[in-house]
């Protein structure tokens, strides 16, 4: 029943009752008057009604006050709350480059590396600028190779490369990011020297090669033998597959690398330019930075400019091994190996230039300033220089 209605109702009840009442007064006077016995039985029951009418009021009362509240703390209590809670968008950065807008779906798997050719009939390379970051070192004969890493193994370019064969260094460098290391061909152990296919079999590694799995590989025809091996990037995830390798990546063999949340400068040293030397027998790479852009430019080392937001320099000893009558021909192949251990390194980026200590604990790379702190790195694309420590490698800043 609706209260308004209700209200009414318990008035009309009210009024009539009093209209009574006092009609019965009336008659009872009358009969007071003739008879003084009756007047005095008369009294009570007036005194019966008016406390019944009392009553009667208070429990009206007593119900419309009790509807009124409680549907007025029903109304309290069943309004919904006007604020709400906006939760913080979840930012999904790529862990090579620290760099937003990464593939959600690629967010706990491994990368790739792959062996890249710098030969001068491999260059220009393929979608060189496609990987997320580039280590070049140097491997024999004063020539150079590479390792590119590509986070997200499900988008790689069309095509990679030119690819080469495993070296020790190389592989061991791929491990410290628990990557699978992709390669065509790889050097055999002989004498003194420890080859990279053994280095793959030593440490287990999970490795795609040119040599034995064709259904990712093809040779180009704008470049000549050996250096026209190039890597079909949409078949790679298929060859993992195919070999049942692990794609979740193992945490704790992945070198997790440090990034600030924007581009900020280093140090307040200067660098506009930078050269670097391998070794004594190595040619060198100078760079240049470029203020609007903030990124460091080579425009002909490789035939094609190429852009990096970091520049690390790691410095670590290098080994040269003689093999003895190479291929079987009584030639004599001087290879180069990398003590990946520890050493100093300068970090070039945002157009200055700071020194750091890094270190391999465990398969884990760590990159600190010469206070002990993690070594931040700035969102983008990084170019590793294996340098020489003891061979005259040398990074001359301008």
């Amino acid at each position: 029943m609706d209260n308004k209605n209700e209200e009414f109702e318990k008035s009309d009840f009210a009024e009539d009752f009093f209209q009574a009442a006092e009609i019965n007064a009336q008659n009872d006077e009358e009969e007071r008057s003739n008879n003084p016995k009756a007047n005095k039985n008369k009294n009570k029951v007036i005194i019966i009604a008016v406390v019944a009418v009392v009553a009667v009021i208070a429990i009206a009362c007593g119900v419309y006050f009790g509807c009124f509240y409680h549907k007025e703390e029903e109304t309290t209590t069943t309004q919904p709350s006007s604020s709400t809670t906006t939760e913080a968008p979840v930012v999904v950065t790529n862990p090579l480059t620290g760099e937003s807008g990464y593939n959600k779906d690629a967010v706990g798997k491994r990368p790739v590396s792959v062996v890249i050719d710098n030969a001068a009939g491999a260059r220009p390379q393929y979608n060189m600028s496609a990987a997320d970051i580039v280590v070049e070192g140097e491997v024999e004969g004063g020539e150079t190779r590479m390792l590119w890493f590509f986070a997200d193994m499900s988008n790689l370019p069309e095509q990679v490369g030119p690819t080469r064969s495993a070296r020790p260094s190389f592989v061991q460098f791929s491990e410290l990011f628990d990557s699978v290391y992709v390669h065509f061909g790889g050097s055999h152990s002989k004498g003194d020297y420890i080859g990279g296919y053994e280095i793959i079999k030593r440490d287990n590694v999970d490795d795609i090669d040119g040599m034995t799995v064709s259904s990712c590989f093809r040779r180009t025809s704008d470049k000549v033998s050996p250096h026209n091996a190039v890597l079909l990037g949409e078949n790679l995830v298929a060859a993992i597959e195919k070999k049942k390798y692990r794609t979740d990546l193992d945490e704790s063999a992945f070198s997790k690398l440090s990034f600030n949340e924007k581009t900020n400068p280093v140090s307040d040293i200067s660098c506009n330019n930078v050269t670097v030397k391998f070794s004594s027998k190595t040619r060198s790479r100078t760079l240049t930075y470029n203020s609007d852009s903030k990124v460091y430019t080579n425009q002909s080392d490789y035939q094609k400019s190429v852009s990096f937001s970091n520049l690390i320099i790691m410095y670590a000893n290098s080994t040269y091994i003689d093999k003895h009558n190479y291929k079987g021909a009584g030639n004599t192949e001087t290879y180069l190996n990398y003590s990946l251990t520890s050493g100093e390194g300068k970090l070039i980026s945002c157009g200055t230039v700071v020194d750091f200590n890094w270190s391999v604990d465990n398969g884990i790379l760590s990159l600190k300033d010469k206070n002990g702190k993690e070594l931040n790195l700035n969102p983008g694309k990084s170019w590793i220089a294996l340098t020489s420590a003891n061979h005259n490698g040398s990074v001359t800043i301008g």
